[in-house]
């Protein structure tokens, strides 16, 4: 009995440790998803429904991509992309005629 009950808290502690790992996966897609949405709007002025289907869109792609990545791959990402978005920021802060 108590090796069912050690067995069943392992595969507890894996299935709670990869459903923290997809939401994470997802998380990220939907706010990379939301900013090419956010920026393709600005560019090209399509209305609401397309805006949902590339946040839909990179979420998924983002989730596919990285569905052999670990919790650290993930983290690291998300590091990249903040400093690639601060960069592109402070570019254009500095950018003349803007």
């Amino acid at each position: 009995m108590s090796r069912f009950v050690h067995n069943g808290q392992i595969y507890l502690k894996k299935t709670s440790g990869d459903f923290g790992l997809y939401s994470l996966r997802v998380a990220t897609g939907g706010w990379i998803g939301l900013i090419f949405a956010h920026l393709f709007q600005r560019m090209f002025g399509f209305q609401n429904l397309l805006f949902f289907f590339v946040i839909v869109l990179m979420t998924g792609a983002l989730v596919r991509v990285s569905k052999n990545w670990g919790l650290v791959s993930v983290f690291i990402f998300n590091l990249i992309c903040i400093l690639v978005g601060a960069l592109l920021r402070m570019y254009l802060e500095v950018a003349p005629g803007m």
